[in-house]
């Protein structure tokens, strides 16, 4: 299995997305998520098979229902790592150490933890350009393209039937 560990704020919004929002009277969840960074996240996944799992601290605050409630509406499932003192690097290794079958896996972040070791480093897509001052530019095909090609396609059926 293939695993994306997806971070929200600089991945799946922007700071261009949110400063339009601001002029729309838009409510829910798309105040906060675009969602055409959402299809783009959804072409990664249907691409490389890959699975995703949340790091973002989106997963234990109140809009969380809601973003797993809309990344539903996309195909999109996902499980959540554990939480270990906001210690990014040590929840996606703990929970990589609980789930077996994981033949490779990439970490969607706008920010480096220092609990990122170098294995973790290795398999970062840094996303945005915002270099502290926001959320910069958020998820990019450009982006996706890396994803597709250090995690590959998925093998069609076709294929793995020969």
């Amino acid at each position: 299995m293939k695993v994306i560990f997806l971070d929200i704020d600089g991945v799946l919004n922007s700071d261009d997305y949110l400063n339009k929002i601001k002029k729309l009277d838009l409510q829910g969840i798309e105040r906060d998520i675009d969602v055409e960074k959402v299809k783009l996240l959804k072409r990664a996944i249907e691409e490389t098979g890959a699975r995703v799992v949340l790091s973002s601290s989106w997963r234990y605050t109140r809009n969380a229902r809601y973003l797993k409630e809309l990344l539903a509406d996309y195909g999109i499932r996902v499980d959540s790592t554990p939480y270990i003192q906001d210690k990014r690097g040590l929840e996606i290794k703990k929970w990589l150490s609980e789930n077996e079958g994981v033949e490779d896996f990439l970490i969607l972040d706008d920010e480096i933890f220092d609990s990122f070791d170098e294995e973790l480093m290795k398999k970062l897509v840094k996303i945005s350009n915002g270099n502290g001052r926001g959320l910069g530019e958020g998820l990019l095909p450009k982006d996706v393209d890396e994803i597709i090609e250090r995690l590959g396609r998925k093998k069609v059926k076709e294929e793995i039937e020969r």
